[in-house]
């Protein structure tokens, strides 16, 4: 079996609900962030046979196989084959599990496993249509915000303590930024004004 390896990872940076990085569509950014890694690396895009994009809100300008989209976007060959998967909030991790067993099994050399979601453009919670009467039959399907509740209460999480633990993550997170633990994997990215 052929080793499958991760070279790199790289990212945008990230911005914030109606941000910095709102005003630029998601196949744009994306695109922006393809270029940065093959740059990185001296590879001709030509040479990557594949491109596994996550994306959740497959809706507006994230439908239309954004995982297709953004490598047209970014100028690539349109002999770079792309496909977009939705595994919800997993979707960019299962596009690493797709990338490597395809390595595994022989079947491409070089494929790029990413994710993307524009939340200020395509907000999380769109309207993607309903459930199947089916599904509401046999589970009880209810929003994030009330499965987060049911989980608290039933882990016995305080409303305290979660916020405690999240603040302590940002903290974290803002000394790593502040150390420039993050530098190497951000790729700078030109963006449109908000709103354009």
């Amino acid at each position: 079996m052929t080793d499958a390896l991760i070279i790199d990872a790289v990212r945008s940076p990230i911005g914030r609900r109606n941000g910095s990085l709102s005003g630029t569509r998601a196949d744009e950014l994306a695109g922006q962030v393809l270029n940065g890694l093959v740059a990185r690396h001296d590879l001709d895009p030509a040479e990557v046979e594949d491109v596994q994009m996550g994306c959740v809100t497959q809706i507006g300008e994230q439908g239309w196989n954004i995982g297709r989209m953004a490598p047209m976007v970014a100028g690539w060959p349109e002999t770079v084959c792309g496909t977009t998967v939705d595994r919800q909030c997993g979707s960019s991790m299962q596009t690493n599990f797709n990338a490597a067993a395809a390595i595994w099994a022989g079947q491409l050399d070089v494929v790029v496993s990413a994710g993307v979601e524009m939340m200020s453009r395509v907000p999380m919670g769109s309207n993607g249509g309903d459930l199947s009467d089916k599904l509401h039959e046999r589970w009880q399907i209810v929003p994030q915000g009330i499965s987060a509740e049911a989980l608290a209460s039933e882990w016995n999480l305080s409303r305290e303590a979660l916020d405690a633990y999240s603040l302590e993550s940002h903290r974290r997170a803002l000394a790593a930024v502040d150390e420039g633990k993050f530098e190497h994997e951000i790729v700078p990215v030109e963006v449109s004004a908000a709103g354009a």
